[in-house]
């Protein structure tokens, strides 16, 4: 069959009927193209209708251009036996013309995840996931300047047990590459019936297979997109732009709501020089300030002078200057710009991280920590207090450094030992934080070089990630190793603050692309949750939540959601500022409001972890609370209250 778009003379789409369709009984489930001869093709005003046999299961697709010129298929699967019939595995397959095209799936594949740990368990090429385990339920393939997209409109199926099923996408071998939308069955590596279930874990679980009495049916709708991209990794573009889902998220707070009690649990964190990362009842975790990734001591610091200004509160200011005096003072290493990341108040004592057993300082922690410092002075400059010498001179010696230890790549290096030496010759996106380092300092000292240099490193950033997405953001969360959404969130930032800095459309560019794929990382659906979870029982949305990597498959508020807005606004793409909205109200959801709610004694309190997806506890939020989950909302709240 030769389709083309109704709305273009782009591209067309060459499919095979005869493979499109495939039903297995019997578990394990396979895939079967195998209606062979039983196919038949008519036409009923402007639909195509294909219908076909196997066995006691019969099928009917139905094709037709929808609003938009997109081509929606309904199929529908029946029992045409007078038995029951079980274990049924049915869908539709879209057989590639290829067998390297740029895959991805929202929030789970990337290109194969070529910067996955190859000794992890991760989502690679012959996976097929459920539908809610996707921020967009859809597929996306590209090539030879090409691409096609096939989402779903996920419908549950409420079983009698309570739970909830969906549908289920993903990629096979078959044996070429094959394009699979099914009634929910699942594979993990091509072998069927294993659920990725944790952070690099998986366990055989036989879910999605429907059981059909005589006359019963199973139906399922998908729409299909395609025309042409290049660079074929920008594939993913399409899947942002293409509206078809209109969840609006749950609003349960304001954003006044969200900074009152955020700014709470930040009250509750404060212990003399800085914010405890930690809420002091963790057994096995002392009392510290951690800064950077899941710590941001500096950017409650920045949150607290933000309050403080805002409302005419110097203590308030009086704090954030003892947390920033605290760290410049005392965070020191014996080589000139690096720094520790950690101090412990009862040992009184820093120290750095720790990878592989050794200590490591990380570009990504170190490098924000500083753009954070940078920021705090910049602000109160602004508001006519003075900064200490001090406050620069440590901005310019983290940039000086950032600049120096580069790799020959010309990038910063995933992290450093004590000497000041790279930690590894692993070429990551992990240190593009330390580009708002480098514009930290311009902005302070106001020399130019700074400016030049943080250009040159985005500039490599672009290269090696941005200019093609072959080989996607990785290695920025620093307890996995792979594709994650925060090393592209500063790949975002720094090329927004450029284009800010600058005015060259160049930059806005990038920083759109990088929007658009952090994006892909954001639900545009809520799917519904199994009877007794507390999800289902508090009316949980996941429509505005962020998933966070491609190892870890749950939700969290880690995301760029001011600047997304504030870069909408300025460059005129509104709809980015419109996602921003949706975001930040999602994140509402889950915030203690009264002692006891969601697990918590302190309003303001949330947990880190949302499951939305059978990855940990389905329906199910955890009580672990880094101090960053009350940093980030807060502090977006905050900006986004002066930006709108």
């Amino acid at each position: 069959m030769l389709l083309r778009r109704r709305d273009t003379d782009g591209p067309h789409l060459r499919a095979p009927l005869s493979g499109m369709l495939t039903a297995s009984t019997g578990r394990p489930w396979r895939v079967e193209p195998a209606f062979g001869d039983s196919v038949r093709v008519c036409t009923a005003g402007g639909t195509v209708v294909v219908t076909a046999g196997l066995g006691p299961l019969s099928a009917r697709l139905e094709l037709a251009f929808a609003h938009g010129g997109l081509l929606t298929l309904t199929t529908t699967w029946r029992n045409d036996a007078e038995h029951e019939v079980t274990d049924v595995a049915a869908g539709l397959l879209l057989p590639l013309p290829t067998t390297d095209a740029h895959v991805t799936m929202p929030g789970v594949l990337y290109n194969g995840n070529p910067s996955s740990d190859p000794r992890r368990k991760v989502p690679r090429e012959g996976f097929v996931g459920e539908e809610h385990r996707l921020p967009i339920p859809a597929v996306n393939a590209a090539w030879d300047g090409r691409y096609v997209s096939l989402f779903a409109h996920p419908t549950p199926a409420r079983l009698d047990d309570g739970t909830v099923a969906y549908g289920s996408l993903g990629v096979v071998r078959s044996p070429g590459l094959t394009v699979a939308a099914m009634t929910g069955v699942i594979a993990f590596d091509g072998e069927p019936d294993v659920c990725y279930v944790s952070k690099a874990e998986v366990a055989d679980r036989p879910v999605g297979y429907r059981d059909l009495g005589p006359g019963e049916t199973v139906t399922t709708r998908h729409t299909l997109d395609w025309g042409s991209v290049e660079p074929r990794g920008l594939g993913f573009t399409r899947l942002v732009r293409t509206d078809l889902y209109r969840d609006t998220g749950a609003r349960p707070l304001s954003r006044d709501e969200i900074v009152r009690l955020k700014t709470n649990a930040m009250d509750a964190r404060w212990a003399g020089e800085g914010y405890l990362a930690y809420d002091g009842t963790r057994p096995g975790k002392p009392r510290s300030y951690l800064y950077g990734w899941t710590g941001q001591c500096m950017k409650l610091a920045r949150c607290d002078a933000e309050l403080g200004l805002e409302r005419e509160e110097p203590e308030r200011v009086g704090r954030a200057r003892r947390a920033a005096a605290f760290y410049v003072e005392g965070s020191r290493m014996p080589v000139r710009g690096l720094r520790h990341g950690r101090h412990l108040l009862d040992e009184d004592r820093w120290e750095a991280f720790r990878k592989d057993g050794a200590a490591f300082v990380s570009s990504r922690a170190h490098g924000e920590t500083v753009a954070d410092l940078a920021e705090l002075a910049l602000r109160l400059r602004e508001a006519a207090l003075p900064v200490p010498p001090d406050w620069e001179e440590a901005v310019e010696d983290a940039a000086a450094f950032f600049w120096r230890t580069r790799l020959p790549e010309g990038v910063v290096p995933l992290g450093w030992t004590p000497d000041g030496d790279p930690f590894s010759s692993l070429v990551t996106a992990a240190g593009v934080a330390c580009v708002q380092a480098l514009l930290g300092a311009y902005r302070l000292g106001g020399e130019k070089v700074w400016l030049r240099r943080a250009e040159e490193v985005l500039g490599h950033y672009h290269r090696l990630y941005a200019a093609t997405f072959e080989r996607p953001f990785a290695h920025a969360t620093l307890d996995a190793s792979g594709e994650d959404k925060e090393a592209g969130m500063y790949y975002f930032q720094a090329a927004f603050e450029l284009y800010r800095l600058t005015g060259r459309e160049t930059y806005a560019r990038w920083a759109e692309t990088a929007a658009d794929w952090l994006l892909t990382f954001v639900y545009v659906w809520s799917p519904e949750f199994d009877e007794g979870s507390t999800f289902r029982r508090r009316g949980f949305q996941a429509c505005g939540w962020p998933a966070v990597s491609v190892q870890n498959h749950h939700l969290d508020v880690f995301f760029p959601t001011s600047e997304l807005m504030e870069f909408g606004l300025m460059t005129g793409r509104t709809h980015y500022a419109e996602r921003a909205e949706t975001i930040l109200h999602a994140m509402g959801q889950g915030i203690c409001t009264e002692p006891g709610d969601w697990g918590f004694h302190v309003p303001g309190e949330q947990g880190e972890g949302f499951f939305q997806t059978n990855w940990q506890r389905k329906g199910e939020a955890n009580t672990w609370n880094p101090s960053w989950v009350i940093a980030l909302p807060l502090h977006h709240a905050l900006r986004m209250r002066k930006v709108a």
